[in-house]
């Protein structure tokens, strides 16, 4: 198992990301090719490469993405299986009061592969994790924006952002 090497509990990270709520993508890379069991989904084989991940925050973004930002954590979510292997690069959010990660999702699934099922739980879509093998982060801000949304960067490794 590979242990990611960037600390991401730092207090400063989640001091930044604000009280609003709405959607967010993660941005993770996988160093290495890796089987992962996500919660009840079967071990799947994950490749070396870079994920995206949709979510939504409607309760806000400082609980939920400082969950995301914590390492040792008990595992909850699908997500929180993958960050146990690869490291969370970036977090794209846009603040809205409605649900948009499945829009979100939906748009992303016309462009990257997907891991069937992975954090769709609680919806109707295939998937809500898109896998690429190179950096993906311009294709979803485009995304964003291309449904009319507004993102903005709250965290990037190694950088507190505003």
């Amino acid at each position: 198992m590979t242990v990611p090497t960037q600390i991401r509990s730092e207090a400063s990270h989640t001091d930044t990301i604000g009280a609003g709520k709405g959607s967010y993508v993660l941005l993770t890379h996988l160093p290495e090719e890796q089987t992962i069991a996500a919660g009840s989904l079967s071990p799947s084989l994950f490749a070396r490469g870079y994920y995206a991940y949709v979510g939504s925050a409607l309760g806000g973004f400082r609980s939920r993405l400082g969950r995301h930002l914590r390492t040792g954590k008990k595992p909850r979510w699908h997500i929180d299986y993958l960050l146990q292997h690869a490291s969370l690069d970036a977090i794209v959010i846009c603040e809205t009061e409605h649900r948009t990660e499945c829009v979100i999702a939906q748009t992303l699934a016309w462009q990257f592969k997907s891991v069937p099922s992975f954090g769709a739980s609680d919806c109707r879509c295939r998937s809500h994790l898109f896998f690429a093998t190179d950096d993906i982060m311009s294709s979803v801000i485009y995304t964003f924006k291309s449904i009319g949304l507004k993102p903005r960067l709250k965290y990037l490794r190694g950088q507190s952002s505003k």
